[in-house]
């Protein structure tokens, strides 16, 4: 699994246009026969263009780290044409006192299938630590965490990025930050969504973290947090502080395959601001494991996945 599935390398080579786009996925439930219409209500210009951005070209085959660790002025780094390929723990590293943008980009990490969940904990594609900070149209796949934000990075913006065999967490919050993630593919990850503190953050309950018209697929991985079984196993879908940001669920689409293990499949306790829309494609042995609410609806039909991320693909370029 240390080589990208095909076409992973042609990615994001260029920058998806989805501007006034509707993102419709004809979703059949399972038993009833209804048609579930998933729309994407963030069809928007991008914000990482305009003058008020010195704009960073990276481009070409990478071997080591992209570090800005002073930025003072907005910063758009523009990579669509650029491939980072090998073990860099800390591919990208943005950090900053003004907004900062990284625009494209291909992740890929090359570390053994059994290579520990410990090591793997130790590396990310992309770091941003800055105000404001947006990451858009980046493909990561084989890194623990694929995208990590640090504590100046509130009221961020991830969307339309690919992430795959993400070992540990799909999108790292642990700043307990709020911000948005939409039309975005998360196909393969241990945990999807972290805001876990391990560094006495400042509470994050009056802050809101927003998923929207996203899909999301829990991966059983090769080697599990403390080898715990089951192995392969996954973790859950949103590793959550008892201070976390409250969580907005509109539109979007789930799937696990098997029972989790530490996080588990539920959603965290008293942290639903608002949630509508959401499917989840469950494919495990018997009947869901964990309580959701009735904004969710359960099926066991997995072409429901199929069909919204063949959606997403074509939606995407």
């Amino acid at each position: 699994m240390t080589d990208p599935r095909p076409g992973l390398v042609r990615g994001h080579r260029r920058r998806a246009l989805v501007v006034g786009i509707v993102l419709a996925l004809l979703l059949v439930g399972a038993g009833a026969g209804a048609v579930v219409v998933v729309t994407n209500r963030l069809a928007q210009p991008t914000v990482c263009e305009g003058s008020h951005y010195h704009t960073v070209h990276v481009s070409g085959p990478r071997d080591g780290r992209f570090s800005q660790t002073d930025l003072t002025r907005w910063t758009l780094v523009s990579a669509a044409d650029a491939t980072w390929r090998g073990r860099t723990h800390y591919a990208v590293e943005l950090v900053g006192k003004e907004r900062v943008c990284l625009s494209g980009g291909t992740f890929i990490g090359t570390w053994p299938p059994d290579t520990s969940w410990s090591k793997m904990h130790g590396t990310a594609a992309v770091i941003v630590d800055a105000p404001r900070a947006t990451v858009e149209d980046i493909t990561v796949h084989g890194y623990g965490d694929s995208i990590r934000l640090e504590q100046k990075a509130g009221h961020f913006v991830v969307r339309r990025v690919n992430l795959s065999f993400s070992r540990d967490d799909c999108i790292e919050n642990d700043a307990l930050l709020g911000g948005t993630v939409s039309q975005s593919l998360l196909d393969g990850c241990y945990n999807a969504f972290s805001a876990r503190s391990f560094h006495n953050e400042p509470s994050g309950d009056q802050n809101v973290w927003t998923i929207r018209s996203s899909l999301v697929r829990l991966q059983p991985m090769p080697r599990t947090y403390k080898d715990e079984k089951p192995i392969p196993g996954t973790a859950g879908f949103f590793k959550w502080d008892k201070n976390g940001p409250r969580l907005v669920l509109e539109d979007n689409v789930f799937r696990a395959d098997q029972k989790a293990g530490p996080v588990g499949l539920g959603l965290p306790p008293g942290k639903l601001k608002s949630c509508s829309g959401n499917t989840m494609v469950w494919l495990g042995k018997g009947p869901y494991p964990d309580h959701l609410p009735s904004c969710f609806k359960i099926t066991r039909d997995k072409s429901v996945w199929d069909r919204a991320v063949a959606s997403w693909h074509q939606a995407n370029g």
